[in-house]
């Protein structure tokens, strides 16, 4: 049996291999230049949060914000190939290590103990810990409440909480074709999540902002709103 099984996975893996490359090229040439520049441009956001944090001297935590990079880069990716409720895994993933790192920035000795794996904190309780953090000078309360409610949502596609989340019950499984209706619905939640989480960073770090790279900055900021511009000043 074990020899015929292998038989068939040689057999199929180049076939496998095909139907992704034929799916990428669809999707490629099916987004329009606008789809491609926001959404690559959201996976670029927390490699210059990375770089940014670094020349601040905040180099400690780059075990997450290069997890935090994986998340988005292959929540993209995936959404490429189709797989969106792989997808939507990775964001749910995005939001839990961004709220734990602006916890873990003050709180060294938890941080530790949850490299080693000891230590585990509920979304509820960050939300409740960030709500009250002074860095921040404005409410972030509708902020977090929409991040929140983001992680909520996605948390429907990892736990199957109805057949609508499946990957099964997409139009691109269903026909095996790229879907305009699948990619538009994951492209709105993947630029709101992080719009959110970036927005978040920006107050978090807002009396630093001036002190990492221009290049940085201006790719930070691009993701505001045109009325959220002067956010970063004063």
């Amino acid at each position: 049996m074990k020899d015929k099984v292998i038989q068939n996975a040689k057999k199929d893996l180049p076939l496998y291999l095909k139907d992704f490359q034929d799916f990428w090229k669809s999707s490629v040439g099916e987004i329009s230049d606008d789809d491609l520049y926001k959404t690559y441009r959201a996976t670029l956001v927390f490699k210059n949060w990375k770089l940014s944090l670094n020349t601040i001297g905040i180099k400690d935590y780059d075990l997450i914000l290069n997890e935090l990079f994986e998340d988005i880069n292959s929540s993209f990716f995936l959404a490429l190939f189709g797989q969106y409720r792989s997808a939507y895994m990775h964001m749910r993933s995005s939001i839990e290590l961004s709220l734990q790192l602006l916890y873990f920035l003050h709180h060294p000795i938890e941080y530790q103990q949850w490299k080693d794996g000891d230590f585990v904190i509920k979304i509820d309780k960050l939300i409740e810990y960030l709500n009250k953090h002074p860095f921040f000078k404005v409410d972030i309360s509708s902020l977090l409440q929409s991040i929140f409610q983001n992680w909520k949502h996605f948390s429907k596609h990892i736990h199957g909480e109805s057949p609508i989340f499946f990957q099964c019950e997409k139009d691109v499984r269903k026909t095996n074709s790229f879907s305009r209706k699948d990619f538009g619905i994951w492209k709105s939640n993947f630029e709101k999540n992080v719009y959110y989480l970036n927005k978040l960073f920006l107050l978090f770090f807002k009396t630093d902002f001036n002190r990492i790279p221009e290049a940085s900055r201006n790719i930070l900021t691009d993701l505001l709103k045109e009325d959220e511009k002067d956010l970063m000043n004063g």
